[in-house]
């Protein structure tokens, strides 16, 4: 028998310590699979786990009736997950509002990545997705780690850094807010004794030993959900991101893996490596019976109905723009702006500064340096970077297969 592991008790002891001050959370024997808080002013009570989760499930047993006078709040239900019996009482009743759209690969009834791939790309999509692989690999170190439960916690704390670090990286690149920063502690926590205990994978794909890109993802026996994905945007133009996924999704068919659910949210990489759509609810249940428990719930409603007339609009996209922006206003100086070229002169780099591309506190190179690797499909180890000592907003990168000049205009 699996079980949802975002209403297992390391992750729901954990959630109420880091979100709702360590409250103490109750059950209810009508719905199973789920507890409850109480919300601190207003009567009705929130599922564990509110919207951190990447997907609730529970069932409603008839046999009980404790739910009378009450109202009560579930995020998160997919629609493939909906129980079938939530409506066959009287006196309960349950507005559904539809919220996010959720994306899925059934991999049953093909045998491996390939025969996947053949149904769900088309021939020139198969052949750029090899490519890539082909060319990371032949211009950089690349290594490829799934951690489980064999993880040490010396191994992990370095790895749970690093996933921290991609995300920060990529949501600067989108000049996104994210709440995932804020919450960065919880993940820390409750991740690693989820991994501990099989309820937990990380994948990442290793570029010259620092962590490029990196997915969590949640497991629930033949299925897995995707929680958390990040990738270096210095290496968007190897797909790296989808890299990774090419190889989480390996990883299900040489494990029994029939569900990778990518979870809510609509993104490019789902769109091309999902063949299932579906929708995520919001569900108010309450007591017909009871005036004040059925006028909480219609409120409830109302209230998430707006918020899914907002998002359908992209307001949300709108506001995490502009937190972005207000959060940034301090010591942002702007991003430089870059005249690339061919060099087409022969220099004297004797009397130039050999330049480190990790630690020159100027500019950001690695963008660049890194798409003129993959278009000449050549070693990071061949790459020397130099700068004019008399004028350091021009710089050179020498390659064996192309030479360019970076100016600072």
């Amino acid at each position: 028998m699996s079980h949802n592991p975002f209403t297992s008790k390391i992750y729901q002891d954990n959630w109420l310590k880091h979100f709702v001050g360590g409250k103490t959370s109750k059950s209810f024997s009508f719905i199973k699979g789920l507890s409850f808080y109480k919300h601190a002013y207003l009567p009705y009570y929130i599922n564990v786990g509110k919207n951190s989760t990447n997907g609730i499930t529970y069932q409603i047993d008839a046999g009980f009736e404790d739910y009378k006078g009450k109202t009560f709040l579930i995020y998160d239900v997919p629609e493939y997950c909906m129980p079938d019996n939530s409506i066959n009482l009287k006196k309960l009743k349950n507005y559904k509002v539809r919220q996010y759209k959720g994306f899925l690969a059934d991999l049953k009834g093909y045998d491996n990545l390939e025969s996947y791939m053949l149904d769900a790309f088309s021939s020139k999509s198969r052949n750029k997705h090899r490519s890539s692989i082909k060319k990371l690999e032949a211009c950089f170190d690349v290594s490829y780690h799934i951690y489980d439960k064999t993880i040490s916690k010396k191994d992990y704390d370095q790895v749970i850094q690093g996933f921290r670090d991609l995300v920060l990286k990529r949501y600067d690149s989108l000049q996104l807010d994210t709440n995932l920063v804020g919450e960065w502690s919880f993940y820390e926590e409750v991740i690693y004794p989820m991994l501990k205990n099989g309820q937990a994978l990380m994948i990442n794909v290793c570029v010259e030993g620092k962590p490029e890109a990196m997915s969590l993802v949640f497991v629930e026996g033949s299925k897995i959900t995707g929680a958390i994905k990040a990738f270096n945007p210095d290496f968007y133009k190897f797909n790296i991101g989808h890299i990774e996924l090419s190889k989480l999704i390996e990883w299900c068919f040489e494990n029994g893996i029939n569900t990778l659910d990518f979870s809510k949210g609509e993104y490019e990489y789902k769109t091309k490596w999902t063949n299932y759509e579906y929708l995520y609810h919001c569900h108010v249940v309450y007591d017909s019976s009871s005036f004040a428990s059925s006028i909480t719930a219609f409120f409830l409603a109302k209230y998430f109905q707006l918020k899914q007339y907002l998002r359908d609009k992209r307001f949300n996209y709108f506001v995490v723009k502009m937190k972005y922006k207000f959060k940034n206003l301090r010591g942002s100086s702007g991003v430089p702006i870059f005249k690339i070229s061919s060099l087409s002169e022969a220099l004297d780099f004797d009397s130039f500064q050999v330049v480190d591309l990790e630690n020159d506190s100027q500019i950001n190179l690695k963008r660049i340096v890194y798409d003129m690797l993959y278009r000449k499909q050549e070693s990071i180890k061949n790459i020397v970077i130099y700068k004019q000592v008399s004028n350091s907003k021009i710089y050179y990168i020498i390659g064996r297969k192309s030479q360019l000049k970076v100016e600072i205009i």
